[in-house]
């Protein structure tokens, strides 16, 4: 079976979709899937998928159409069964292109809403199949008007030879925040909390990994609150990996709705316990009482009881997380379902 990806953002940093793109035309080489990848030259993609047939098309804006049309040429030469477009600004190039050349048309939708309407009159109603991250964005795709049947929930794969399973060290509790550091993200709701059950706990310490324009503020808060020694401020690393093996908590406190971030899967596989906001699909990762609990979305005093309850049962909650992982999100279990979906679209 051979099928297009588009990923033609000229983005030459990582972003959700990027990483979403390389590690899906990776595994589905893997699986024997004949991928023709078509990115932006010199983008992030194309500089992480060596070994992958590519053809060089940007996209950098929603209506392309000298390269909607080069795609189309290019969809007509190769003949693939399918193209799969990976991110909202190209879907009508992608729609476009692939009823020229004759084939089938699918959306991956990592966002749990549409802005545009026109994309939800005038292209939704003509795309074969819809693959949701979430069974948050799947709702959200009935409620903008595409049909239950044709969408199918595909979880995020995630480098399980990255992130696998350790066994957490006793003796302390590391809470961890992995992701962009600013206020729609929770950050300051997790150092709030984390402050508050400092008070109460003396062996509890905080992780902070990642970026981001908040950080001014939160090496302000941890100073003022004089955590300097409990709350450690990694930033940016490219090993995120080792904080999720030695932590035993895994925070997700985001405000804004999430579709699922790679973060939470991330974290089930490395085993931690989780303690999530109850906005988007990352509560599809939590299963309440048994690797984790789901608690009011900005509500500080919410979020610390649950992290102190994650913290006195995390050995039990790590186990679970991970073979939920397993069950649910593991490398093996995605493909499957992905190629099935494949099979049955193609034929």
């Amino acid at each position: 079976m051979k099928i297009a990806w588009l990923n033609g953002n000229p983005n030459p940093n990582f972003g959700g979709t990027e990483l979403h793109t390389i590690q899906m035309v990776k595994e589905l080489s893997k699986e024997g899937i004949d991928v023709v990848l078509i990115c932006a030259k010199g983008s992030y993609v194309d500089k992480h998928t060596e070994g992958i047939k590519k053809y060089h098309l940007s996209f950098p804006n929603s209506l392309a159409l000298l390269s909607t049309i080069r795609l189309a040429k290019l969809l007509m030469k190769e003949r693939p069964k399918l193209i799969v477009a990976n991110n909202g600004k190209e879907y009508v190039n992608a729609l476009l292109a692939g009823k020229m050349a004759g084939i089938k048309v699918a959306f991956f939708r990592h966002m749990v809403d549409t802005r545009e309407w026109m994309v939800r009159k005038f292209v939704f109603p003509y795309v074969d199949r819809f693959f949701a991250v979430s069974e948050r964005v799947k709702e959200n795709l009935i409620k903008e008007g595409v049909k239950p049947e044709r969408i199918k929930v595909i979880y995020n794969l995630i480098e399980e030879a990255r992130f696998g399973y350790a066994e957490k060290e006793e003796g302390k509790i590391n809470f961890l925040f992995v992701g962009k550091v600013d206020r729609g993200k929770g950050i300051f709701d997790f150092l709030e909390a984390f402050y508050k059950l400092s008070l109460e706990r003396k062996d509890v310490e905080a992780y902070v990994v990642g970026d981001g324009k908040a950080m001014g503020e939160v090496k302000s808060f941890v100073e003022k609150y004089g955590l300097k020694d409990k709350a450690h401020l990694i930033g940016y690393t490219p090993r995120v990996e080792d904080y999720y093996k030695m932590a035993h908590v895994c925070v997700i406190p985001s405000r804004n709705t999430e579709a699922m971030t790679r973060v939470v899967i991330e974290a089930l596989a490395c085993g931690c316990a989780l303690v999530v906001s109850d906005v988007g699909g990352i509560k599809e990762a939590v299963e309440e009482d048994k690797n984790g609990y789901v608690f009011k979305v900005g509500d500080v005093e919410d979020l610390k009881e649950k992290m102190k309850k994650a913290a006195e049962r995390w050995k039990e909650f790590s186990i679970h997380s991970y073979n939920l992982y397993k069950r649910k999100f593991s490398r093996d279990v995605v493909l499957k379902n992905f190629i099935k979906e494949l099979e049955e679209l193609t034929h």
